[in-house]
């Protein structure tokens, strides 16, 4: 903060342009939020993994909505408010299941996958009542579309196509084939911060010096030339912000063949993702096959070749697009919610959220 004196002698104080202000974590804040942000913006809702079969669904809650998502056909994903447009009941109370219709538990509406009236009892007794067609009888949808093996939903009825949304970003993560990849683990946990608090620590390298000091105790943050196979902006596994490493005197490792499998190593242990053991046995190849004197770029293409071994040689489809120059870049934020790591063995995807109405949570 700065401070300006005004007309009246009062000294004002001035936010600066680098400050976030408290207010934007604050229940006011949040209440706009969930006016302007979240009813007009595209998200995660989940993969299409998690509704192979007809009348499979999700219901994806954000703030006070709940949205079905519901496979209504074995090429057709839809998307309604759950709730029973008859008396706002409440449709399903569960988290997923499977269903040849949806049934409202008040009077026995029944409804299509479709989101079409069913079944109404004793309808001939609204005969000539206005707006009851089946039109005005169906359930609320919401905008539906599918990018990179997820489903997305949208509550604004004038949105853009999601492709549009997503601007550049499908160009260039398009290669990873992610609609190809099955969800390997699934966490939700619940943090007392606001929800924007959990994706900015994502999103930024620089808690790693702490949070993640493993990562890069191997070397001392020096940058180093530009090669022929790394550009100023690699970013290996356990290198971010950027820069590159040089062995000295006082790295912990000489060899960098044993450098990159300790990396590998203590990634796949301590984070449990980004290396599996495919990239872990590829490390090992590394260390143990790659011959001495090796620079960093040498072990480097020979640990991606390895790894392309591994994965094809455990059945796993590869996705060929993906070059090494991609690993200059291994994080993005999809506005509003999401963060994404990606390498070639798979992704860390982070979806943040309030936790119901509540700000701080």
């Amino acid at each position: 903060m700065s401070s300006n004196t005004s007309n009246n002698g009062m000294v004002e104080p001035q936010v600066r342009l680098d400050h976030v202000p408290v207010a934007d974590y604050s229940p006011e804040f949040h209440r706009l939020e969930m006016e302007r942000v979240w009813p007009r913006t595209w998200q995660v809702a989940c993969r299409e993994q998690e509704i192979p079969e007809v009348g499979d669904y999700v219901n994806y809650e954000i703030g006070a909505e709940s949205i079905l998502v519901v496979r209504s056909a074995p090429d057709r994903i839809r998307a309604f408010y759950n709730v029973c447009p008859h008396r706002g009941r409440r449709l399903r109370d569960d988290e997923r299941g499977n269903l040849d219709a949806i049934f409202c538990g008040y009077h026995a509406w029944t409804f299509d996958l479709d989101g079409h009236p069913q079944t109404i009892p004793d309808r001939e007794d609204w005969e000539g009542c206005p707006a009851f067609s089946d039109k005005d009888l169906s359930l609320q949808r919401v905008a539906c579309d599918t990018w990179a093996g997820w489903v997305w939903i949208n509550m604004d009825p004038e949105c853009k196509p999601l492709r549009d949304y997503l601007g550049p970003i499908p160009d260039r993560l398009d290669r990873y084939e992610w609609e190809h990849a099955r969800i390997r683990s699934h966490q939700t946990i619940i943090f007392p911060v606001n929800w924007k608090v959990a994706i900015e620590a994502f999103v930024e390298p620089y808690h790693v010096i702490a949070t993640h000091p493993q990562l890069r105790r191997w070397g001392h943050g020096k940058a180093t030339p530009t090669s022929e196979y790394l550009s100023p902006e690699f970013i290996h596994a356990g290198h971010y912000g950027g820069r590159h490493y040089v062995f000295d005197e006082k790295a912990e490792f000489q060899d960098v063949r044993e450098y990159l499998y300790t990396s590998a190593y203590n990634t796949y242990h301590t984070l449990h993702g980004l290396y599996h053991e495919e990239g872990l046995r590829a490390a090992e190849r590394v260390r143990d096959e790659g011959p001495e004197g090796m620079t960093l770029p040498e072990a480097s293409k020979l640990l991606w070749d390895f790894r392309r071994e591994e994965i094809i040689k455990k059945g796993a489809r590869y996705p060929e697009g993906v070059t090494p120059a991609d690993s200059s870049i291994i994080e993005g934020l999809l506005f509003p919610n999401s963060s994404v790591l990606t390498t070639v063995e798979g992704a860390f995807w982070y979806r943040a959220r309030p936790n119901g109405d509540d700000p701080n949570s």
